[in-house]
């Protein structure tokens, strides 16, 4: 299993009892739920959001079963699909990071498909973990699992930890969601499958009246599929949307980060390149005088580009 590292100083947690240090000295607890270690970075304080309430658990049951109700699906269906859609096949024992788990409903689905996985369980929220361990204890029986209280913001892993890195519900909810979205990347596996989802209605609903009802109800419906916050290195992107197309879902692979020869050189009378064109440009003139450069260039037989650097450098040097 992994071990846990500060967030803030990035050193190894030494524990000792129900404690843990680090270099920079911070100190972690460790309590214990039903026999199961959980290691307390940060708490959620009571009352900051819905899942941090007395009896969160019962009430988020509530909503979920609502959600299934008014959409026509079900709970079972419903975790299988996010499942499926990770496709993920490529080791029998994939290391898996779940944040924001809250009550665990999809811990069962994970353990089921991957049986001889590495499961990490995270929620800023320690009721929901405690929850989230109570109703699954026949389930964690001889699972190679650890779970944490503490910010989805800053996980306290190494980069490139993980297989896979699991998010469903919550991330609206993030004090930062760029924050969150770069973390989890960070601490995935080149090639490992990232997926997040939450309350999001398609694009193709705005302005019809379900769409009004929706966020009426719930404001969060009002929330875009946070994808302008991916980094560079994805591959194999995709964007759907769940329960009436009222929830988005995000999957990727983690891949290298794209790499582009900016020098390659225009064939043509333009010339040029990326960088040129890009990082090269120069004041505006007087558009006859731009006429006779171009003209100049034409009758030189060489492209615009190469025309004006050589005029431009030869001047430089005198």
């Amino acid at each position: 299993m992994l071990d846990f590292i500060c967030p803030s100083c990035k050193s190894i947690i030494d524990f000792a009892g129900k404690q843990g240090k680090c270099n920079c000295h911070k100190v972690v607890s460790i309590e214990n739920i039903c026999g199961h270690s959980v290691t307390v970075f940060e708490r959620q304080k009571l009352g900051k959001n819905e899942f941090s309430i007395a009896n969160a658990a019962p009430i988020h049951d509530n909503a979920m079963q609502w959600l299934h109700d008014v959409h026509g699906t079900s709970e079972d269906d419903f975790r299988k699909k996010l499942i499926k859609v990770l496709g993920y096949s490529k080791i029998d024992a994939p290391k898996i990071l779940v944040t924001s788990a809250g009550a665990g409903n999809d811990l069962p689905y994970l353990i089921n498909a991957f049986p001889s996985c590495e499961l990490y369980v995270q929620d800023i929220a320690f009721e929901m973990m405690e929850e989230a361990i109570k109703r699954n204890l026949s389930q964690l029986q001889g699972c190679l699992i650890k779970f944490f209280v503490g910010d989805a913001c800053n996980l306290p892993f190494p980069h490139n930890s993980f297989d896979i890195v699991y998010h469903f519900g919550g991330i609206n909810l993030f004090e930062n969601i760029d924050l969150g979205i770069k973390e989890m990347h960070r601490v995935a596996k080149l090639e490992a499958v990232i997926q997040f989802g939450d309350e999001g209605i398609a694009p193709w609903l705005y302005g019809h009246e379900i769409s009004k009802v929706l966020i009426q109800n719930n404001p969060l419906y009002k929330c875009e599929a946070p994808i302008r916050y991916l980094p560079l290195g994805v591959s194999d992107f995709k964007l759907e949307y769940l329960f009436n197309n009222c929830f988005y879902l995000v999957r990727y692979i983690k891949s290298e980060d794209p790499v582009i020869d900016m020098d390659v050189v225009h064939k043509g009378g333009r010339g040029g390149s990326l960088r040129t064109r890009y990082f090269g440009l120069l004041e505006g003139i007087n558009p006859a005088i731009k006429d006779k450069i171009y003209q100049r260039a034409r009758e030189s037989g060489k492209s615009r580009v190469e025309f004006l650097e050589e005029l431009i450098t030869g001047a430089l040097k005198e």
